[in-house]
């Protein structure tokens, strides 16, 4: 177990067992193709975005899974990255996990069965994060609602920084969007959050933000990603490489930027030290990263 320390970024979220393969295309709605041989690897949102940002900040993951092999592995990969697991509950529900179809370009599709993930309470929440007081709290919406929310009235109460990257996309409450610093989407969850139509302008969806949110973050992939604050909406340029994998590209930038913001960067710097961090990834197979 990694040794205690002062965290500067605790991540409430999820902890899955990946397993990953390789197709020629997607199927069809009702076809069957064939795939590469399965691999299975540590993943989840929370687990990401809590190894990405142990690569900067000290970090902590607040969730559940269940002492079996999946499990104990997803912990042990946890503490091979120096983030404390001190805080993720054992539980009898399984482990949770997502299945993955990567194709030759490096675009993916995933389904994600939250298992353990959904046994995560807000007491639980509040718990650890009472023991590790962060300066940063980071969420994303693979684990239950309420217990994102428990994690936004924290951060609120005792001055912590709240990053919420909302993914999986479901409608959210108007105070947990308020007390988002920043709120880190994608075009798409931008779109359906402000109800947007398909195609929006990015720095429209991120003007349409602004104000709903202490602060906002669109992520465009290697075009970079737009930042708006109460002042102003501004580019932050990306990288391009060559893509082999774009699976957990916005864990590394949300995890990143987390810690950034944690160890006192500004926004907008943050966002391109997180653009840089996910073009890294991008760049090579899940296996090697």
């Amino acid at each position: 177990m990694a040794s205690p320390r002062r965290t500067q970024v605790a991540v409430v979220g999820s902890a899955n067992l990946d397993i990953v393969v390789a197709v020629k295309r997607f199927p069809a709605p009702g076809e069957t193709v064939l795939g590469g041989d399965p691999l299975e690897i540590a993943g989840g949102k929370g687990l990401n975005q809590a190894i990405a940002a142990a690569r900067v900040a000290s970090t902590a993951l607040v969730g559940c899974v269940v002492d079996d092999s999946a499990g104990q592995m997803l912990v042990s990969r946890l503490e091979e990255a120096g983030v404390d697991t001190r805080h993720v509950r054992r539980v009898a529900t399984p482990t949770g996990r997502a299945f993955i179809q990567v194709t030759p370009d490096g675009e993916n599709s995933i389904v994600v069965a939250a298992a353990a993930n959904a046994e995560l309470t807000p007491e639980d929440v509040r718990q650890a994060l009472d023991g590790l007081r962060p300066a940063v709290v980071l969420a994303q919406l693979e684990v239950p609602l309420e217990s994102v929310l428990a994690a936004a009235s924290w951060a609120t109460e005792n001055g912590a920084r709240f990053v919420l990257n909302p993914s999986p996309v479901q409608p959210l409450p108007d105070r947990l969007i308020a007390a988002c610093d920043p709120l880190v989407v994608n075009a798409i969850e931008a779109a359906e959050v402000i109800g947007a139509a398909p195609g929006t302008d990015i720095t429209e969806l991120a003007s349409g933000l602004v104000g709903r949110a202490v602060s906002v973050v669109v992520t465009d992939g290697p075009r970079g990603a737009h930042v708006g604050t109460s002042t102003s909406v501004q580019h932050v340029p990306g990288q391009r490489v060559d893509v082999v994998d774009t699976t957990g590209a916005g864990d590394e930038f949300a995890g990143c930027l987390a810690a950034l913001l944690a160890t006192g960067g500004a926004l907008p710097e943050s966002a391109g030290g997180a653009n840089r961090a996910a073009a890294r990834v991008v760049a090579a197979p899940r296996d090697r990263r």
